[in-house]
C-alpha cells in the first residue's frame, strides 16, 4: 500500500515537472510577450494602470524562466544547477524572491489604481498620473521614500538571501550557511512579499466590487426616474461618449480584479507551505506538495493572458488590430519586393534617373 502511494506521488511529480511546467513556461512566455505588446499600444497605454500590468508581465516572464533552472533542468539532469555554478548558488533564491515581490506589488498597485478610479474618480487624475506611476515603478529617491518605489523595496527585501548560502569548492556543493538567519529573514520576507499584499488586495477588491455594484444600482435608479423629455435631451453624443468610457473602465476593472483574485488564490499556497515547513522545523520537505505549490505559482504567470482575452473586449480588439497590422505590413513588404513588368509600373515609383529612358 505504501509502495503504491509513493508511486502515485512520483507520478504526480513527474507529470508536473515533465509535462505541465514546460507547457506552462512556453505558453506563459508567449502570452506575456503578447500582453506587453498589446498594453504598449496607444489605445491601451493611455490607461495608466497598464504600466503596472506591463511590469507584471515582465516579472512573469522572468519568473517562468527561473523555473527552468530551479526545477525543470535539475530534475532532468538529476543534479542541482546550484552545485554547478557559484553564481547560481548565491542568487537562485534571490531572483525568485525578487521577481515574486515585483509581481505581488504590481498586482497591489493595480488594485490601488482601480480603487482610485472607481471609488475616487475625481481625485484619480491628481494622485495617480503617469508621473506618479513611473516614479512608483522605476525611480529611486533614497530611504526617505521607499513606498514610492516598489522596485527598490522588492530588491531590499530579497537582498539578504545570497548571504545565507555558501559554495564549497571541495565538495562542489551549495549549502545553507546560516539557517537561523535564513529562517528569520525568510519569514519577514514572506510577510512583506505575500501576507501584506494579500491582505490589502482582499480589502481593496471588496471595496471595488461593492462600489461598482452601488454605482450600477444608482445609475439604473437615476435613469428610471428621469422624465421622458429629459431622457431625450440628455441622449446626446457627449452622454453616449461618457457612458462608453464608463463601460470600458468597468470592463478593465473587472479584468484586473480577476487577475488579482487569481494571483491570490494560485500564489498563496507556496508561502503557507514554506512557513509550515519552517515552523515545524522539518529537515525533509514533501516534494509532492512543493512541486504542486510551485506549479500553481507558474500557472498563475501563464494564465494572465487568457484572463485578459476572456474578460476584456478592449484587449481582444487591440490584439486583433495588432495582428492585422503585422499581416498588412508583411503583405505590403512582399508586394514591394515582388518584381513587376516595366510597363505596369506607376510613374511615381520610377526613379528620376530612369525617367529619361521612357
Amino acid at each position: 500500500m505504501k509502495t503504491t502511494t509513493n508511486t502515485e506521488k512520483n507520478l504526480i511529480v513527474d507529470i508536473c515537472i515533465y509535462l505541465v511546467m514546460p507547457c506552462v513556461v512556453f505558453i506563459g512566455i508567449i502570452g506575456n510577450v503578447l500582453s506587453i505588446l498589446v498594453f504598449a499600444r496607444r489605445e491601451m497605454i493611455k490607461f495608466r494602470v497598464f504600466i503596472f500590468a506591463i511590469v507584471l508581465a515582465v516579472s512573469n516572464i522572468l519568473l517562468l524562466t527561473t523555473s527552468v533552472f530551479n526545477i525543470i533542468l535539475p530534475d532532468f539532469y538529476g543534479e542541482f544547477l546550484t552545485d554547478k555554478s557559484v553564481f547560481w548558488c548565491h542568487f537562485h533564491g534571490y531572483f525568485d524572491l525578487l521577481l515574486t515581490a515585483l509581481s505581488s506589488y504590481s498586482v497591489l498597485c493595480i488594485s490601488v489604481e482601480r480603487w482610485f478610479s472607481v471609488c475616487m474618480p475625481f481625485k484619480n487624475a491628481r494622485y495617480v498620473n503617469f508621473k506618479t506611476v513611473l516614479l512608483t515603478v522605476i525611480s529611486y529617491r533614497g530611504a526617505s521614500a521607499p513606498a514610492q518605489n516598489y522596485t527598490s523595496v522588492s530588491t531590499f527585501v530579497s537582498l539578504w538571501l545570497p548571504f545565507t548560502v555558501n559554495y564549497t569548492w571541495e565538495q562542489r556543493k551549495c549549502e545553507l550557511l546560516r539557517p537561523t538567519v535564513y529562517k528569520v529573514c525568510g519569514i519577514i520576507s514572506i510577510i512583506v512579499t505575500h501576507i501584506v499584499p494579500f491582505v490589502f488586495l482582499v480589502i481593496l477588491d471588496i471595496l471595488i466590487v461593492h462600489r461598482l455594484k452601488t454605482n450600477h444600482y444608482d445609475t439604473s435608479m437615476q435613469h428610471s426616474v428621469l422624465p421622458k423629455n429629459n431622457r431625450t435631451a440628455t441622449n446626446s453624443s457627449t452622454r453616449k461618449r461618457i457612458k462608453r468610457q464608463g463601460n470600458v473602465d468597468r470592463n478593465i476593472t473587472f479584468m484586473l480584479i480577476t487577475v488579482g483574485v487569481t494571483f491570490m488564490v494560485m500564489t498563496f499556497p507556496y508561502p503557507i507551505y514554506w512557513l509550515y515547513v519552517q515552523i515545524r522545523q522539518t529537515t525533509m520537505s514533501n516534494k509532492t506538495v512543493f512541486i504542486l505549490t510551485q506549479t500553481f505559482r507558474y500557472l498563475n504567470c501563464c494564465c494572465h493572458f487568457f484572463i485578459y482575452s476572456a474578460a476584456s473586449s478592449l484587449f481582444c480588439r487591440e490584439l486583433r488590430k495588432m495582428f492585422r497590422c503585422i499581416k498588412h505590413r508583411d503583405r505590403k513588404l512582399n508586394n514591394d519586393q515582388r518584381t513587376k513588368p516595366f510597363n505596369t509600373m506607376n510613374k511615381r515609383d520610377i526613379l528620376p534617373e530612369h525617367k529619361n529612358l521612357l
